[in-house]
């Protein structure tokens, strides 16, 4: 949790992450919990990816899913553009390339779930 370190007049001197018992330890009666607690970025090993990163795995047929009006494909892309991040380990994630390859659109659902997750791509 953010922890806020205090000068002797009260103000705020520095801003650390730490529990409440490391700052009693490190800072005996010289903190507060700050009033913003910000949630943590994702950590190492899950697999989240923005959606934007999302949608250039799609390569070369990223143009032509994203401007298809069939209702599956549709529904397919609206679903991933109101998310926060795509989840690769999503289970239902599968099935939603596999509509878009049932469209006609050549995209590869192994190079998509399976390539490693590059610093750019992370939400």
């Amino acid at each position: 949790m953010r922890i806020e370190i205090l000068n002797t007049d009260g103000t705020v001197a520095n801003t650390i992450i730490a529990t409440p018992e490391v700052a009693e330890q490190l800072h005996p009666g010289a903190w507060r919990v700050a009033a913003e607690q910000y949630e943590p970025a994702p950590t190492a090993g899950l697999q989240h990816i923005s959606v934007g990163a999302f949608y250039d795995r799609f390569g070369p047929a990223k143009w032509a899913i994203l401007s298809d009006e069939s209702p599956p494909v549709r529904a397919v892309v609206r679903d991933a553009s109101v998310r926060k991040y795509i989840d690769l380990d999503n289970a239902d994630l599968p099935a939603g390339l596999a509509i878009l390859q049932a469209a006609g659109h050549a995209i590869d659902p192994a190079e998509i779930l399976d390539a490693p997750i590059q610093p750019h791509e992370l939400p």
